[in-house]
Formats: structure tokens, sequence, C-alpha cells
């Protein structure tokens, strides 16, 4: 599902994920390498035209990860135990984007928003989400938003976590 249509059906849950990618400006992509195993990379998140969008290096290995495998997951980096923010999640594929204007829109916002630009020989995929979350914690509660192409969005779910028995209880 193109980022629009998550933005249509979830619109919080997007909206608070743009928010906590556009905080950093980064996210930790997970990729599938050739042996299978997880491969795990810093990018640059931006959003452009209802568009989740990556710009990368043409010849990197996370690339040829997803010109092998096109599905992902990305999320926010959690950079403070003491004071987390929203932790964002959405797994999906990449496609890559071809067309010359649409690279030449992208090219100019990270420009903007980053300071640099994109050589044309890089690669510039959309994100299509198959699932997103986010994990808001207040003290020891956690509130879990989720949404699936299976599901919809789902009820936000109320957690605590017992310490003594080492799992979360439903409030």
């Amino acid at each position: 599902m193109e980022w629009a249509e998550l933005v249509a059906a979830a619109p919080d849950l997007a909206g608070s994920a743009q928010e906590a990618f556009a905080r950093s400006g980064f996210g930790l992509i997970g990729t599938v390498r050739r042996d299978g195993t997880p491969r795990i990379s810093p990018v640059e998140v931006h959003f452009v035209d209802n568009r989740l969008v990556l710009v990368l290096i043409a010849g990197t290995r996370k690339v040829r990860d997803l010109d092998r495998d096109p599905r992902v997951l990305l999320r926010t980096p959690v950079t403070d135990a003491a004071a987390p923010e929203p932790e964002i999640t959405v797994r999906g594929r990449v496609r890559e984007l071809v067309d010359d204007r649409l690279r030449g829109t992208i090219a100019d916002a990270v420009q903007s928003r980053s300071g640099w630009r994109p050589h044309p020989s890089w690669r510039f995929f959309a994100l299509d989400a198959d699932a997103a979350s986010c994990v808001e914690w207040n003290g020891d509660e956690m509130r879990l938003t989720r949404w699936d192409t299976a599901h919809g969005l789902r009820p936000t779910q109320r957690r605590r976590l017992d310490m003594h028995e080492s799992r979360y209880i439903d409030i």
C-alpha cells in the first residue's frame, strides 16, 4: 500500500510516523542479505508527495539486498531509555522510482531538508507499507497502535510492564 493510502487509512499513526522520522531525519532499515540473514543500516527518511522515500547510493550492499528482495523493515532509533520518544516500525516493500520529474522533486526536497543533493546515479525508492506500528511510553505504561493490510487499524492497546514476571499485562 502506498504511503498516501496508509495516511488515509490510519492518519494519526501515519502522522506519528512522519513526525518521528522527521525528528532525526534517519531510520534504521532492515534488509535481507543473500544468505537470508538480516542487514541493519542507517538511512535518511524523507516524505515527498505523500510517499515515504529512501534515496540510496547505487553500489551499496543494502541496495543489492533490495534488488534481490524488496522486503524491508524501517524503524526509528531509540536514543534515550530514560525519555523514550515514540517507536515507529514500518514493514513493507520498496519500489524503485524511475520517473525523472518525480526524482527531481525528491532531489529538491532532499537538498532543501538535508543540504545535499543526490546524484542522478543514486537509487530512489518508495516504501509501500504492509504494516505499521507506534509504541509510546508514559511512565511504565505502553500504548501500542497497529495497522496492517490484513486487519486495518486496530484499537490502541495499553499495557504495563510487570518487571517481576518479565511480561506485559493488558490494562
